[in-house]
Parts: C-alpha cells; structure tokens; sequence
C-alpha cells in the first residue's frame, strides 16, 4: 500500500523528525493509545537517501522528497491489512490499513507543521480576540 502527503516544511526537517525515536507514537496509530515501551529497533534512517524502513508491524517505508520549504512524504506498508484501528468499527483489514495509514499521515503532517486543531495532541494556540468581533487593545 502506498500513500502521501504534502507537508509545508523543508524535507531535511521531516527527516529529522521522522528519524527520532520519541515520535514514533505520533506515526504508528497503535502506539497512541498504548502505554508500554516504544520498540527499540527496527527503524533504519538513510539521511542521503531521505528514507526510513522499519521491521516492526506494519513493516514499512518513508521515503521524503521536496525542493525549499515543500515536502512530499510517501508511505509504503509491505501489507495492505491490519487491525481494526478503532475496535468498536467494523472494519474489513483493507479498510483499516488505508485509515491507518491516512491517520498517520495527517497526525505527521500536523505535528511537523504545528497545525492547529489537526490532531489531538496538539493544543491550540488562543484565538485572537479580533475572531470574536473585539479589537486587541
């Protein structure tokens, strides 16, 4: 199975965050809503090559590409099934793979970007108060 997404932010910056271990939890679903040890191998970095792979299910791929300010992160799964990502859906393992998968992209994609409000481990920066009809004083 293969997906991408376009992430505003230069593609050695999305490397970087992909590499480090302590982000794992906000690219692997399954992770999230765990609260045992992160896996302690498996992922393989390649800084020339901007790619990841990993071993360790679902076994897989990034591979980053982009010019200036612009990335295009693509995954590559080595399955096309997995576990229902929300136990209570029924969902078939085709179907939970492409949530799965579409779940981390944009959980990555918020995270790197620091959008508001596109996952819920973010917190939101306050509003302005010009957005509720008074000017800032």
């Amino acid at each position: 199975m293969d997906q991408k997404i376009t992430i505003a932010r230069p593609a050695a910056e999305v490397f970087d965050y992909l590499a480090d271990h302590r982000h794992l939890r906000h690219w692997l679903p399954h992770l999230r809503r765990e609260e045992g040890p992160l896996p302690e191998g498996g992922l393989k970095a390649d800084r020339s090559a901007l790619s990841l792979v990993w071993s360790f299910a679902p076994a897989g791929r990034w591979q980053i590409t982009g010019e200036g300010s612009i990335s295009t992160l693509c995954l590559h799964l080595d399955t096309e099934f997995a576990q229902a990502v929300d136990p209570t859906e029924d969902e078939n393992p085709h179907a939970a793979a492409l949530h799965g998968a579409e779940a981390a992209l944009q959980s990555l994609k918020s995270h790197i970007e620091q959008a508001e409000g596109g996952d819920p481990d973010l917190r939101m920066p306050p509003a302005s108060q010009r957005s509720f009809g008074q000017s800032p004083n």
